[in-house]
């Protein structure tokens, strides 16, 4: 949704841009080089080794040159009012946020975010950061009530009293340790002729323990509120969500900024909140073409929502 998200966000030479989840700078690129060498690019990540990998990506001069300032940091987008503030800079023109895992992640069996190979069970962003917890830890320690409402709530899955049932009982055998050894013990939990569709049937399991281990929803709650209270006037945000839990956050926090409305009846009008008008861009969130999840398979889920400040007067 790269065109959609640049015509959004309409960057021009000389703005504070911020991605929020900066991952391989796919679209930071694209971006860093809207800004024609002028202004000011923010990339962040919680993960320290795609920090590393956008900053030498952008580094390599793919931007296309020029003097924009770069700020790269390993932080969470909800960092963001407090690096802006560090920079000497009022507030953000542009911010996008592509919530979730990123397919590099994915694809690194060492980092235990997939089960396609053998890895350590781990599933963190940044094994360093405060608050965080491996996957090891929560399926080998947490009581079996918080891991059936984690993997139904975080996932929808419909065996999650079951799943959670059997890795209770699995762990007084061993403790996990693998991601293939996770993987095959949610397997067995589901019926022999459902063992072999599409998705996965431990894909939901690992995607809620992850959100788990990373305590994800919790950031883009705190995260989604600081970019959109950073925002200068005529600033977007754009979020970009692969999660239902993440995409109702996002509807919710834009629906409140735009509280109380002008015009009841339209929940999507330009209103006031605590004397800054915002405007939400678009009724529904937005959609990848079939042309796009056919290039992309992974992008099948993506919902993608903005909302703008208004300038001071509108």
């Amino acid at each position: 949704m790269v065109a959609e998200i640049l015509a959004r966000l309409n960057v021009s030479p000389g703005q504070v841009v911020c991605d929020g989840t900066v991952g391989g700078a796919g679209h930071a690129i694209e971006l860093i080089r809207r800004l024609n060498g002028k202004g000011t690019f923010i990339g962040l990540d919680r993960d320290p080794g795609m920090t590393e990998r956008a900053r030498i990506r952008i580094e390599a001069g793919e931007t296309g040159g020029g003097n924009a300032r770069l700020v790269l940091r390993t932080a969470r987008y909800g960092e963001l009012p407090e690096i802006l503030a560090e920079e000497g800079l009022k507030g953000a023109d542009a911010v996008l946020l592509d919530i979730g895992i990123n397919s590099i992640q994915v694809d690194d069996a060492a980092r235990g975010f997939s089960f396609s190979k053998e890895g350590p069970l781990d599933g963190r962003y940044n094994p360093s950061e405060p608050g965080t917890r491996p996957v090891s830890e929560l399926v080998n320690t947490e009581e079996e009530e918080n891991l059936s409402r984690w993997i139904r709530e975080y996932s929808d899955e419909r065996f999650a009293r079951k799943i959670a049932k059997r890795i209770v009982e699995r762990r007084t055998e061993r403790p996990f340790e693998t991601t293939t050894d996770l993987a095959e013990t949610v397997v067995a939990c589901y019926p022999p002729a459902k063992r072999h569709l599409k998705p996965h049937p431990a894909t939901r399991t690992f995607q809620a323990l992850r959100i788990a281990a990373n305590n994800e929803l919790h950031h883009v709650e705190a995260g989604i509120r600081a970019c959109i209270e950073s925002l200068n006037p005529g600033g977007a945000l754009c979020v970009i969500s692969y999660h239902s839990g993440e995409d109702r956050i996002a509807k919710r926090l834009f629906d409140e900024f735009g509280s109380p409305r002008s015009d009841p009846s339209n929940m999507y009008s330009a209103t006031t909140w605590e004397g800054v008008d915002y405007r939400v861009e678009s009724r529904g969130a937005a959609k990848p073409g079939a042309e796009e999840v056919a290039l992309n398979p992974r992008a099948r889920s993506a919902r993608l929502r903005t909302i703008r400040r208004q300038e001071a007067s509108e």
